[in-house]
C-alpha cells in the first residue's frame, strides 16, 4: 500500500470512527430526551420504546453519509439499521406490557443478555445490509461477521453499572466503528472500490 492510499485508508477510518461513535451516543442522548418530552405524554412508564429507533437512527445514518460520499450508496442503508434495532425494542416493551418475561432475561445476566442481543441484532442489520456492499465489493458477507461482532461489543459495553455505563455510552459506537471500519478497508483490499 502506497503512502497515498494509506492516508485515504487512515482518514476514512476516523471519520467512520467517529461517525459511529457520535451516532450512538446522539441516539442514546436522543431516545432519553425523547421519552421524556414525548413517550411519556402517552405511555407513562419508564420505557425503551424509541430506544432502538433513535439508536438505529443514528448510527445507520451516520454511516451512510460516510459511504455516499465514495460509492452510490441507497439510504435504504439507514433504514435498514433503524428498523432492525427499533422494532425489537417495541416488541420487548409492548410483551413486556402483556406481562410476558423471558427467562433467560433475567437481570443476573444483564452482561450475556446484551451481549446476546447485539449479536443477533448484529447478524440481521449486517445480513441486509450486505445487499447493498455486494456490488461493490467481493467479499461483502464478511458484513455479516463484522456488524454481529460489532452491535455485539457496543451494547455489552453498555451494560455496565453506573460511572461505568457513562464510559460504555461513550466507547460502544467507537468500539462498533472499529470493528466495521477494519472489516471496510480489509474487504477493500479484494475489490479496490472506495480507497484506491
Amino acid at each position: 500500500m502506497n503512502i497515498e492510499n494509506k492516508q485515504r485508508v487512515n482518514k476514512f477510518l476516523q471519520k467512520w470512527v467517529i461517525a459511529n461513535g457520535i451516532g450512538y451516543f446522539v441516539g442514546v442522548v436522543s431516545s432519553i430526551i425523547l421519552s421524556h418530552l414525548v413517550v411519556n405524554i402517552f405511555y407513562s412508564k419508564e420505557t425503551n420504546l424509541i430506544v432502538g429507533l433513535c439508536i438505529g437512527a443514528s448510527v445507520g445514518y451516520a454511516q451512510w453519509f460516510i459511504l455516499k460520499g465514495m460509492f452510490k450508496l441507497s439510504s435504504l442503508w439507514g433504514l435498514v439499521c433503524t428498523a432492525c434495532l427499533g422494532i425489537p425494542f417495541i416488541a420487548f416493551v409492548i410483551m413486556d406490557e402483556y406481562g410476558y418475561k423471558f427467562s433467560s432475561f433475567h437481570e443476573d445476566y444483564e452482561f450475556l443478555n446484551r451481549l446476546l442481543f447485539g449479536l443477533l441484532i448484529g447478524l440481521l442489520i449486517g445480513l441486509l445490509q450486505m445487499q447493498f456492499l455486494k456490488p461493490y465489493f467481493k467479499k461483502a458477507a464478511w458484513w455479516i461477521a463484522a456488524c454481529s461482532v460489532g452491535w455485539g461489543i457496543c451494547f455489552l459495553l453498555s451494560s455496565f453499572p453506573m460511572p461505568f455505563s457513562l464510559l460504555g455510552l461513550l466507547v460502544g459506537g467507537v468500539s462498533l466503528g472499529i470493528v466495521t471500519g477494519y472489516t471496510i478497508v480489509w474487504m477493500n483490499k479484494y475489490s479496490n472500490i472506495i480507497m484506491s
